[in-house]
């Protein structure tokens, strides 16, 4: 009894009684949400600080490659401006040598120049511009007062390579625009460059390519009558395009890019990918000049002046007789000729072909010249992962034009492109 009155006791607080506090976990639950509400803070904030890290970084690397975009493209206009210069010296020393019988002589040095640029600095195996004196020794620039250019390149850093092409070796549709005889001119060498050998004929009898047609399509695309040419096979100009979805008609204006052929009835991909290298769309149509048609025999693809004098070729020793003799020609000289009076000769020499005295279209001998009139220049800059190409397309001012105007720039830009 007297422990079941014990048990009976109030609980005391101060002395006072009390009521007894019931027993459970309440205490122990709020302790364990302030732990999950500390730990959901922690974690947030640890997502804060990885967010700010990786942008942070992110942006870092961008602004990087931002500062070496910015300067491989400086070093690609530093390349571009060294083209022209050589150019421009190039130029100005064909000039020189033209008007002074006495130094025809050193005439077969100029050629070499353009190889040395290339040589130096070449494009698909750019060179460090550490190693930029390379250019500065091979040009001579070492005793120019400006000679510091260099140096101050060095500071870019990166890799810088330069390739330049004569479009001059290179067949031109453009000319349809500018002169019907020409033209006719432009159709032949078109014709024997699609004729040259057994492979190009094989190859025209499997996909059923007619050149003849062919080559009177992209004149009438180009030429700016709308009258279709006998032999296209069309009697009407526009015939083939209205056909097509969404319509239209030839452009009867020179070409923009040698791409552009890709729009015309029969010529494919096959056909582009392979003989679109040797054609170009530059220089661009002059209605003042004369002879466009005339390919540079020094800078024209080997294939393309065999495929020229493809009948006098006929035979293995005839052709075998033409590589030799051509290459010899090309260590010994660094060209083929010095001068187009130089050409009657070296055709005898590499062709047995005997030039017309009284020309003509037909004369293959007056397809043919030694200069050049338009200059592709590719020049590409490399810093660290960035890479900046500039492509420039020059036309240079022939000597009549420099005489009626002495103002006027050495050189015209055709084309351009950054990419």
């Amino acid at each position: 009894m007297k422990k079941f009155f014990s048990n009976l006791k109030p609980s005391t607080m101060w002395l006072f009684p009390v009521a007894e506090q019931e027993k459970n976990d309440h205490t122990k639950q709020q302790k364990g949400v302030a732990l999950m509400v500390a730990m959901m803070i922690i974690s947030i904030m640890m997502m804060f600080a990885a967010d700010f890290i990786v942008s942070a970084t992110v942006n870092l690397a961008r602004v990087s490659a931002q500062r070496d975009n910015i300067r491989a493209e400086y070093v690609a206009k530093s390349g571009i401006n060294w083209a022209l210069w050589l150019n421009l010296f190039d130029y100005g020393l064909q000039l020189q040598l033209g008007s002074d019988p006495s130094m025809k002589v050193m005439k077969d040095g100029i050629g070499p120049l353009w190889d040395k640029l290339g040589a130096v600095f070449p494009f698909d195996s750019a060179l460090d511009l550490s190693e930029a004196d390379k250019f500065a020794a091979a040009f001579g620039l070492t005793g120019l007062a400006d000679a510091k250019v260099v140096d101050s390149l060095k500071l870019l850093g990166g890799e810088l390579g330069i390739s330049v092409v004569d479009e001059t070796g290179k067949i031109n549709p453009n000319v349809c625009y500018q002169s019907q005889a020409e033209c006719n001119v432009i159709l032949m060498q078109l014709e024997a460059l699609m004729t040259c050998t057994a492979v190009e004929q094989e190859f025209n009898r499997q996909k059923d390519v007619k050149p003849s047609e062919i080559v009177r399509r992209i004149k009438d695309w180009v030429d700016k009558n709308a009258v279709a040419e006998s032999g296209s096979g069309f009697t009407e100009e526009n015939e083939p395009y209205a056909k097509r979805k969404p319509p239209f008609k030839a452009k009867n204006s020179p070409l923009d890019s040698i791409d552009e052929l890709l729009m015309i009835e029969g010529w494919t991909s096959e056909l582009h990918a392979y003989y679109s290298p040797y054609m170009t769309a530059w220089p661009f149509p002059d209605l003042t000049s004369k002879n466009s048609f005339k390919l540079n025999i020094n800078t024209m693809p080997k294939e393309a002046l065999r495929c020229m004098f493809g009948r006098e070729l006929n035979t293995p020793d005839a052709m075998a007789k033409f590589i030799k003799r051509y290459q010899e020609l090309v260590e010994t000289n660094g060209r083929l000729a010095s001068s187009d009076g130089d050409l009657q000769s070296l055709l005898g020499d590499l062709f047995n072909y005997r030039v017309d005295a009284k020309g003509g279209p037909s004369d293959r001998g007056s397809w043919l010249t030694t200069e050049s009139r338009a200059f592709r220049i590719k020049a590409k800059g490399i810093i660290g992962e960035q890479t900046r190409i500039l492509e420039y397309v020059i036309q240079r001012t022939t000597p009549n034009q420099l005489a009626a105007s002495p103002s006027m720039a050495p050189w015209t830009l055709n084309f351009f492109r950054m990419h």
